[in-house]
């Protein structure tokens, strides 16, 4: 019962933070007016608001207008569900599972708007500057940030900031083959599946980084 509970308040969570994928980018804000439709504004009712249950029962469908509901905010849900029992089940460590929960957020919105949410990134990146302790080397990161707004690196800031915040997590070593993985990822998608310019880079380092956790995982126990 106590995983079950935990996975519950976890998808609830994950809802919130669908909320904050949506509304953010729309400059809405994220406390006042009440969930809707992004195609018919229709005001959700109390058991729209169910995680994962709504789209479960509707097919993914908007109840009002019959449009597609956007598979992303069902990933967030489970994703973050499972996580907290990961993390429960002490498969998981304090700063893995808050660096997981991150990365998913940061997921989301990079391949709904290619976009970074820098004051999300903040807020966790506070907290483990705060909470965990870390190793000068860590800022290298914070540094090749800031040189990618200044110069064209073809590749984004927000990735730079995303590893800095991995640094308290894992080592730079394992940084090292995170980013390998993520990069086979990232070709195997745009060879394969999506042929685009610019393609969202984040949910492979968080897709790496979830693989290199669970892979120690598996050969520790």
């Amino acid at each position: 019962m106590e995983i079950l509970f935990l996975f519950i308040i976890g998808t609830i969570f994950g809802s919130f933070f669908g909320l904050l994928v949506d509304r953010i980018p729309a400059g809405e804000s994220i406390i006042f007016g009440r969930s809707h439709c992004d195609s018919c504004n229709h005001i959700l009712s109390f058991r729209d608001l169910i995680p994962l249950f709504y789209q479960l029962s509707s097919a993914s469908l908007c109840r009002y207008c019959k449009s597609k509901i956007p598979l992303m905010n069902f990933i967030l849900e489970f994703s973050v569900g499972l996580l907290f029992c990961l993390a429960w089940l002490n498969y998981l460590s304090l700063p893995q599972f808050l660096m997981s929960i991150l990365s998913v957020i940061l997921s989301a919105f990079d391949y709904r708007h290619h976009s970074f949410p820098f004051i999300i990134w903040l807020i966790f990146a506070l907290s483990f500057i705060i909470l965990f302790p870390s190793s000068l080397i860590f800022y290298s990161w914070l540094v090749l940030a800031l040189l990618t707004e200044i110069f064209d690196f073809k590749i984004g800031s927000g990735d730079f900031l995303w590893f800095f915040t991995a640094s308290f997590s894992i080592s730079f070593f394992d940084e090292m083959k995170l980013l390998q993985i993520a990069c086979l990822l990232g070709i195997i998608y745009y060879l394969m599946i999506k042929k685009r310019d610019e393609i969202a880079f984040i949910p492979f380092l968080t897709i790496a980084y979830l693989m290199l956790l669970f892979g120690h995982q598996i050969l520790i126990r």
